[in-house]
């Protein structure tokens, strides 16, 4: 004895396949909307990025501004406290000395590590 299967009306069947196109049609808008909400969320992201990256930079320039500052403030000071006496005589090994002085502790204030700053 064989079964046969039931069978459905023509318009049961057109009904389903019209529902299973439906939902495909929205899940596909919805995947679109996706990419959209993700495109929106990356330009955003990088906008973010950039307005940091600009901060940081101006951050970075004050800081920078200060210390060369600071440093000519400093090798002013020094060049005033090495600077021979009015009406005194300085050998040249004497000066020598101190140019040397002032141009390694110039290197160290600027990170310099050598000791051939000039």
């Amino acid at each position: 004895m064989t079964r046969t299967p039931p069978t459905r009306s023509a318009s049961a069947s057109t009904a389903a396949v019209e529902a299973v196109l439906r939902a495909e049609g929205a899940a596909e808008e919805r995947i679109r909307q996706a990419r959209r909400d993700a495109g929106a969320m990356v330009a955003a992201a990088r906008a973010r990025e950039e307005a940091i990256a600009r901060r940081a930079d101006a951050r970075i320039s004050r800081v920078h501004i200060a210390y060369m500052a600071r440093i000519d403030r400093e090798i002013a000071r020094l060049e005033a406290l090495l600077a021979p006496a009015p009406g005194a005589g300085s050998d040249e090994a004497e000066a020598a000395v101190l140019t040397r002085v002032i141009e390694r502790l110039a290197g160290e204030l600027t990170g310099r590590t050598d000791e051939s700053v000039a």
